[in-house]
């Protein structure tokens, strides 16, 4: 949900160290002694943001971020693209005006993270200046231009003579403001290196640019020198994102890093004030879980410098569980280093959180550092980790008063670990639930549990519900919202919420059990624009009988809101006996154990119990280990290739026995029909022929449409196109689309009929204004005929959808073994006997005894007709983001299938340019295939 006020105070609160002006002293301490890659690297270490709004309009979104930074004193718009004349509305985007990222966002594609946001470098800009400028590279015009508005002008780049093509040139004014933006994100985001990807740019940390580039950029760095303008709006920045741009403050550096300083280290006079150079900016003691009447104590060095007199520490809350091994550290123990030692000591259950004051002997400014620590009352079991498909760690709370741990591991549940998130509702207006299901074969006082919310995907949990009363064995509590006007919803509630229930399909939810977090649904930290839960019933599959922190939505049955009587039963499938692997096992007073000799994709039960002197004390809760499935071997390239054989070869599965492979040909027709929308006018009609919907408009720009103008348009919830009818089963998926403007949660459903019904296939969230290329494959099995798209528009958005260029692969393929289910315990095998100047598949599969991984990627092998060898290098170059993969060097007429480890066919996207961007959430081992006319490449990623 878009609540973000209280986000954005808690910002200002965190950053209360923060003052106007310059940097604080000893900021660039570390910087000192440098020069060239390792001042670079030094900075960017230093001045990384401490936060960034989101991006948007709105409060907490980059617009109030313009409204701090880019106003003038008559409530004018700062624009350095036009000189167009625009006014502030509050915290809202102006109209006529974009967000535009000075350092194009494509040059790292287009991934919405830290550098996506940081208004170090965005700027309010004129609209249509913003879109002619496109992601061209700085230079300086020549001959006749495409734009010229006063202040920006777009032509061919005269510049030296290595990149001649089009350029964007800013006003003489601000070319030092751009330059200096340049600098900073290169550095601050230098980590991006394997990503840029611009005519400007290397693939390095440092020099990062062209040389051509870098004497553009210091060229204009030194002509056009930091102005106050340049000076109040990095500090405004400061005062929001808690970090400076180095090349405002010192712009010496960038002489000492690209120009002609480089073979001198980086010096500036000493300061004189007192600062610390430990603990640095964002530390924090986070002392996690604990039992009530323990202590566990952390460490944290104090070291300053100029440091004048003793210096105190102190704790803003005087939490009475903290204290601290001196309170009074003198002159000499801070110049050379203390290492104070802070205990937590709880006497009673609940979360404590307060800050560290360090202050005193001449420091202008006390020093902050966060505390948050939880106490319980119950001994447990907790996560376990280090999963692998054939072992794990087993995790449990320390008992300071334990002498020996006893152990069991087992399989078949007889009953629940603890309570569970077992059902969520999220309807239409205010209709939402939250349902809880009690199997742990005795009744359950709710006193002792809470549930906890997120705003908006992601931040602290802000809004808190305890519950009560008694929950019986077998029974479900549902929780619903007070302002719900479905009567048959409010007739199964157990109790009302108010805040807690107030989700709108982003906000995670979690269950607490004396202030330890137990369950969740949704994605912890997700962000605003990954909507999971959004008009939907979630149901906990029967099988899952132990909670768990980390949400996976394959735990989880999805059904139409409208089935309401899925909500207020729960049901769970438990076996008649436990199987153990371990029972009773002694361990020492050690709290963790790894367990190994496991079978792949299986759930292990563990308890522990802890022996005290007389006192026996088994865990509260039993916990689940979840082994990983048995990896799918990586196919890789064929090799030796000639008219009768070649070498099928994977990459090795360390927990594989052994490998099934299977070489085949494919016979059939596969039919492609696109439509463009060629006909479709500003209403949204006519229609193309058999095609139904209630769509109502288009777009006839190039950077909203697809092969050609025009594109079909979405512009209000609900709208939505379905395809004709297809005479055979669709197996194949793509379209162009593109979000022309900010559109924060709102999707667009896909899905696809044949004679059982409708079948969703994906919901694509607005992530930014990009364009996107999805493909999704099908089996013949599925029957598909059709294809429906529906759009959600989120209340209080003006983002519109644009689709165009629907291609439906519609046929029948069979498939020809030639050989199948061939065993061999290496990672190669030879195919023989084969006919020359013919295509050939394989894929593999791995095994381990009884447990078969999913089958590989499929890797094409067209046979020579000569017995000359094949040989192929890798042709393209592939970077991993936060939530996907960049492959760079493409020609734009690639079809790219992203695979999990597992086998599962995750994406498939249409290459139209130089670069393609994999949307990809969740961590882990992928692997990519690219696949032209000319055969594939299989790239194995790690996220």
């Amino acid at each position: 949900m878009r609540k973000t006020k209280l986000l954005f105070t808690l910002l200002f609160f965190t950053v209360t160290l923060i003052c106007q002006g310059a940097a604080p002293t000893g900021y660039y301490y570390y910087a000192r002694g440098k020069k060239k890659a390792e001042l670079k690297t030094t900075l960017h270490e230093i001045a990384a943001p401490m936060f960034v709004l989101q991006y948007g309009s709105g409060e907490g979104y980059t617009w109030q971020g313009f409204y701090k930074t880019d106003q003038n004193a008559d409530s004018t718009v700062i624009d350095i693209y036009s000189n167009n004349v625009r006014k502030f509305n509050g915290y809202n985007s102006v109209s006529g005006m974009a967000i535009e990222h000075s350092f194009p966002k494509s040059w790292w594609g287009g991934y919405e993270n830290m550098a996506y946001r940081d208004l170090f470098h965005l700027y309010p800009a004129d609209a249509q200046t913003n879109e002619i400028k496109s992601n061209l590279p700085l230079g300086e015009t020549t001959g006749t231009l495409i734009l010229d508005n006063g202040k920006s002008k777009i032509g061919k780049n005269g510049f030296e003579t290595v990149y001649t093509d089009n350029c964007f040139e800013p006003a003489d004014e601000y070319k030092g403001d751009f330059a200096r933006s340049y600098f900073y994100i290169s550095t601050i985001y230098e980590n991006l290196y394997n990503l840029w990807n611009s005519p400007m740019l290397t693939n390095t940390t440092y020099p990062v640019w062209q040389p051509w580039a870098i004497d553009l950029l210091l060229k204009w760095h030194r002509q056009d020198p930091v102005s106050d303008k340049e000076r109040n709006r990095a500090d405004s920045i400061y005062t929001i994102q808690g970090n400076r741009n180095p090349f405002i403050d010192h712009p010496e550096l960038a002489e000492y890093i690209w120009g002609n300083d480089t073979t001198q280290a980086f010096d500036y006079p000493a300061e004189t004030d007192a600062f610390l150079i430990s603990p640095k900016r964002m530390a924090k003691l986070d002392y996690k879980f604990i039992l009530v009447n323990s202590t566990k104590s952390l460490n944290i060095n104090i070291q300053g410098v100029n440091i004048s007199s003793s210096v105190t520490v102190s704790f803003s809350r005087n939490s009475s569980s903290l204290s601290a091994s001196s309170y009074t550290i003198s002159q000499q123990d801070v110049l050379n280093g203390y290492n104070l030692q802070v205990n937590y000591a709880p006497t009673s259950v609940g979360e404590t959180k307060d800050t560290l004051l360090i202050q005193g002997g001449g420091l202008a400014e006390t020093m902050r550092v966060p505390i948050s620590a939880t106490a319980t009352s119950d001994f447990i079991v907790t996560e376990a980790t280090d999963a692998t498909p054939v072992s794990g760690t087993l995790n449990w709370l320390e008992d300071p008063a334990a002498t020996n741990y006893k152990l069991s591991v087992y399989q078949g549940d007889t009953k629940a670990g603890n309570l569970i998130i077992s059902g969520y509702y999220e309807g239409a207006g205010n209709d939402k639930a939250i349902e809880l299901y009690n199997g742990t074969g005795s009744a359950v006082d709710l006193s002792n549990y809470s549930l906890k919310k997120q705003t908006n995907g992601m931040g602290e949990y802000i809004v808190t519900q305890k519950l009560s009363g008694t929950l019986q064995n077998n029974k479900t509590y549902l929780l619903v919202m007070y302002t719900s006007t479905n009567d048959a919803l409010r007739a199964k509630a157990n109790a009302f919420g108010d805040s807690i229930t107030a989700f709108n399909g982003n906000d995670a939810v979690a269950l607490y059990r004396n202030g330890v977090p137990v369950d969740i649904i949704g994605k912890l930290n997700g962000g605003a624009d990954y909507v999971w839960g959004l008009d939907k019933i979630l149901k906990r599959k029967p099988e899952i009988t132990h909670p768990t922190m980390n949400f996976d939505l394959n735990e989880w049955t999805e059904y139409p809101y409208s089935d309401l009587d899925r909500i207020g039963t729960h049901a769970m499938n438990f076996a008649s006996s436990n199987t153990y692997l371990i029972q009773d096992l002694s361990v020492g007073t050690v709290t963790e154990y790894a367990v190994s000799n496991l079978d792949p994709n299986q759930r292990y039960t563990y308890k522990v119990t802890s022996y005290r002197s007389g006192v026996v004390v088994p865990s509260f809760n039993t916990m689940q280990l979840r082994t990983e499935p048995l990896e799918t071997p990586t196919a890789l390239d064929a090799t030796e290739i000639n008219g009768a054989s070649f070498n099928a070869n994977w990459e090795a599965n360390p927990y594989a026995s052994g490998y099934y492979v299977d070489v085949y040909k494919m016979t059939g027709q596969i039919v492609t029909e696109t439509e463009g929308f060629n006909s479709v006018g500003s209403n949204g009609t006519p229609l193309p022929t058999g095609w139904t919907g209630t769509t109502s408009g288009n777009y006839t720009s190039t950077a909203s449409s697809g092969m050609a103008i025009p594109s079909i348009a979405f512009k209000g919830d609900g709208q939505w196109l379905q395809t004709k009818q297809f005479a055979d089963t669709i197996t194949n998926l793509s379209f162009m689309y593109r979000f022309p403007s900010s559109a924060p949660g709102s999707y667009m459903k896909v899905e696809a009929q044949n004679k059982n019904g409708w079948t969703k296939i994906d919901s694509i969230p607005y992530v930014n204004t990009s364009k996107y290329y999805p493909s999704y494959d099908f089996s013949h099995n599925t029957g598909y005929t059709f294809i429906k798209f529906t759009y959600s528009k989120a209340t209080g958005t003006t983002g519109n959808f644009a689709l165009d260029d629907v291609s439906i692969q519609h046929g029948n393929i069979d498939t020809v073994f030639v050989q199948k289910n061939v065993f061999e315990t290496g990672n190669q095998y030879n195919v023989s006997n084969l006919e020359e100047n013919t295509d050939y598949y394989y894929r593999v599969r791995s095994t381990k005894g009884a447990f078969i991984s999913e089958y590989s990627n499929q890797v094409k092998v067209s046979t020579l007709s000569t017995g000359l060898k094949n040989v192929k290098t890798q042709s393209y170059k592939v970077g991993a983001l936060n939530n996907g993969f960049v492959v760079f060097g493409l020609k734009g007429n690639e079809n790219i299938y992203l695979y999990s480890i597992t086998g599962n066919l995750n994406k498939i996207i249409k290459s139209s340019s130089n670069s393609a961007f994999i949307p990809i959430i969740n961590h882990g081992i992928y692997i990519l295939q690219v696949e032209t006319e000319n055969g594939l490449e299989v790239y194995k990623l790690v996220k």
